[in-house]
């Protein structure tokens, strides 16, 4: 089958930042699977500042300038009002030494920071983790004496709920300013507010993207975004109280381009953004194609395109295994993609396009220390077997490729999917030739008997996803003992 193709975030901004994607145009025919897109997490910032102006402190034991940026790698990074956690470094006290604190300051990234210890001054709590935390606090809404760094989850820990006013960003996003800027699909903003409603504000310069939804836990709703920055409701008429709200980006940028995060607010009298929501305990991310983004799930029928139009990276079967099992997941998958040779020659393969924050920016290099999964789907192979057997180039490039993944996630239990009947003895090798390597933390999972291809340019549709979705979660469970 041809599968067709398809963070520090400012939550008071000062200026809106055009999106300007430089993504590739779409041109990829009638085959192409896409996968998830990476769940990153992200350093807190504290709201009503703007980082930077007061210098930088290098991995300080605990002290910054006014202003300052927490210096990257460093095991203890300074922070201050309005200032930024750097990737790698807990946060650390503010301005006036070791003792205090001014200013609601958000953690640092989970994953690698510093060496799994905290270093925050008093009154302040440091929101750093050992061996890769989930996603960071994300600060806003001015300063407080005394404010409660943003957490992180450590390995084999979770992070508080409790700290400074934010969100909290899963997947691959890059900091433009104090917003963030991200492609992959089903890359979320989580977050808490009180009162009775909530907005958020995108900049997606007339992209068309489409996000779901999902407040209290419930039905999820659909909106879909207009040219450039724009405030869009999230609830309105919630009783009094608490809430907690999950945006997820449905849609990829092989069609849809580059979205901005600006904000959480709108909020009504007396409501407030609160501590963003604990992370789970539990990672995953799914590496693929147009099948991984949910490219096609919504349509059916002869003549219908797996486009932004069709396409749901929320009910994809990556997304449905990661909320049956309680876990992060972080999607990094592309319409048209293969690992040998993508559906379109000209098209970058998954090996030239996995080390990136944006897909298609080949100079936004992610930091794999954001994000340590505990498992790696990766289902690659059905656009490689678009035009045919690939014969060994393909197991060759495969078994490379795994390398690579191991290299960067070296603690990850892996699973490598066979979508089709006529993968499952190639990616069966490649399974063999990592083990022979010595590396027995691999398996395989044959989706053939679950999937169908009754979705838009035969693409699985939503209830094959369910099925796969659920094929997976037995397989995690099983192999994780969730």
């Amino acid at each position: 089958m041809l599968a067709s193709r398809g963070a520090l975030v400012g939550l008071a901004s000062l200026l809106a930042l055009s999106c300007t994607s430089g993504e590739e145009p779409a041109n990829d025919g009638t085959g192409g699977n896409a996968g998830t897109g990476g769940a990153g997490a992200v350093g807190g910032l504290a709201g009503g500042g703007v980082g930077g102006v007061g210098g930088a402190a290098s991995g300080g034991a605990g002290q910054a300038n006014a202003g300052g940026v927490a210096g990257a790698g460093g095991s203890s990074g300074g922070l201050t009002t309005g200032g930024a956690a750097g990737e790698g470094g807990t946060a650390g006290v503010s301005s006036g030494g070791a003792g205090t604190s001014s200013g609601g300051i958000a953690g640092d990234s989970g994953g690698g920071a510093g060496a799994g210890g905290t270093n925050a001054g008093a009154g302040s709590s440091a929101g750093a983790s050992g061996g890769g935390g989930a996603a960071a606090g994300i600060g806003g809404g001015g300063t407080s004496s005394g404010g409660v760094a943003g957490t992180a989850a450590g390995s084999g820990g979770s992070a508080g709920g409790t700290g400074s006013p934010g969100v909290r960003v899963v997947g691959r996003a890059a900091a433009s300013g104090q917003n963030q800027r991200f492609g992959w699909p089903g890359v979320q903003i989580r977050a808490r507010f009180s009162g009775t409603q909530a907005s958020i504000q995108l900049n997606d310069a007339g992209y068309q993207n489409a996000f779901e939804v999902v407040v209290d836990a419930g039905t999820p709703r659909k909106f879909r975004t207009v040219n450039g920055q724009s405030s869009y409701s999230l609830a309105t008429g919630l009783t009094a109280g608490d809430h907690e709200v999950v945006v997820w980006r449905s849609t990829e940028v092989f069609d849809s381009g580059i979205t901005e995060f600006v904000a959480i607010d709108g909020f009504s009298s007396g409501g407030a953004l609160l501590a963003p929501p604990a992370a789970p305990d539990r990672r995953i991310e799914v590496i693929g194609d147009s099948i991984s983004v949910g490219a096609g799930l919504e349509g059916g029928g002869s003549g219908c395109a797996a486009d932004k139009n069709s396409t749901d990276n929320y009910f994809a079967y990556g997304s449905v295994a990661a909320r049956s099992v309680n876990a992060d997941i972080v999607t990094v998958a592309y319409s048209g993609i293969g690992v040998y040779r993508s559906y379109s020659a000209n098209d970058p393969t998954m090996p030239a396009r996995y080390d990136r924050t944006l897909p298609a920016d080949a100079n936004a290099t992610w930091d794999f220390s954001k994000y340590q999964p505990h498992v790696v789907v990766i289902n690659l192979g059905t656009n490689d077997f678009g035009a045919g057997d690939p014969g060994q180039p393909y197991v060759t490039a495969y078994t490379s490729f795994v390398a690579h993944v191991r290299s960067k996630v070296p603690g990850a239990h892996l699973i490598l999917i066979a979508m089709y009947g006529n993968q499952e003895a190639a990616v069966g090798q490649v399974v063999t030739a990592v083990k022979n390597g010595g590396d027995q933390n691999i398996e395989q999972l044959n989706f053939n008997s679950v999937q169908n291809n009754l979705g838009c340019a035969q693409h699985p549709n939503a209830a094959a996803h369910q099925a796969m979705g659920a094929l997976l979660t037995t397989r995690i469970e099983a192999a994780m003992g969730w």
